[in-house]
Parts: structure tokens; C-alpha cells; sequence
């Protein structure tokens, strides 16, 4: 099972940066999610969310903590969402066959705008589980 760090990316009005996928993309095209990267060879998951950030938005974050993980069996992959903070940098689409568009949105709006057809299996499993991420609302 691959891992992939869904990087859940904070700022100090305590919204979250969530991305739409590109409809170009494998899994899940249109779907909204946070930016997510497999885990590649001789990285953790804190350097995974690191590049990743970089790679496709162009921004330096710094991980905080693991908020959860979730297994998802029918896509082989293990998410582990990174709660992470931006060191530098303003978010930009640096990889349009990866994000379509991004959002700054508070979880509880974000959850009460889309439905668990416009979002990822990550995120399904979030709505259900709000402990996890209700704090950072």
C-alpha cells in the first residue's frame, strides 16, 4: 500500500487550502481534496508534504503534526493528512495537469458547501470523523 501525504495547509484565519483536482488526472479528476503527493523512496511523511507543497504550489510549509490517517483500499494507498503551516511563499498553480484552482476555506464551510461526490475519499471520511478537524475551524 502506497502512502501519500495529504497536506492539509492552515493560514491564521484558520481556513484550509483545499485543491481542485485536474480533470486530466487518473483518480478522481474535478474532485476537491487537499494537495497530496506519494511518499517517494527514502522520504518521511514530512518531506513528502514539504516537496509536494513546493512542487505544486510553490510554497515552503512547515509540518505541524499528523492529524489522522485513513486506508483506502480500492485506491491502494494510505493517506496520512500532514497539518501544516506555510513558512513562505504565496500559493500559486505551478502544476495545471494536477490542480485545476484552489480554495481557502474553514472545514465546516467547506463540508457544508460539497458533497461527498465532489470530494475526495479522504475528505468523505473527515465529514464523518470531526474530531479530527474540528479545532482548526
Amino acid at each position: 500500500m502506497e502512502e501519500h501525504a495529504a497536506i492539509i495547509i492552515k493560514n491564521e484565519k484558520n481556513e484550509i487550502l483545499f485543491v481542485k483536482r485536474a480533470m486530466s488526472k487518473r483518480t478522481l479528476p474535478g474532485a476537491w481534496s487537499p494537495p497530496s503527493g506519494t511518499v517517494e523512496i527514502g522520504e518521511d511523511i514530512n518531506k513528502t508534504a514539504i516537496r509536494e507543497a513546493k512542487e505544486e504550489l510553490g510554497i515552503l510549509v512547515t509540518p505541524i503534526k499528523i492529524i489522522a490517517k485513513k486506508e483506502l483500499p480500492e485506491f491502494s494507498v494510505r493517506l496520512i493528512f500532514v497539518l501544516c503551516a506555510i513558512q513562505s511563499g504565496k500559493p500559486i498553480i505551478k502544476e495545471p495537469d494536477e490542480i485545476d484552482r484552489f480554495e481557502w476555506i474553514k472545514f465546516s464551510d467547506f463540508f457544508n458547501r460539497f458533497s461527498d461526490g465532489e470530494i475526495g475519499h479522504g475528505l468523505v471520511w473527515l465529514r464523518k470523523n470531526p474530531q479530527l478537524w474540528e479545532h482548526y475551524n
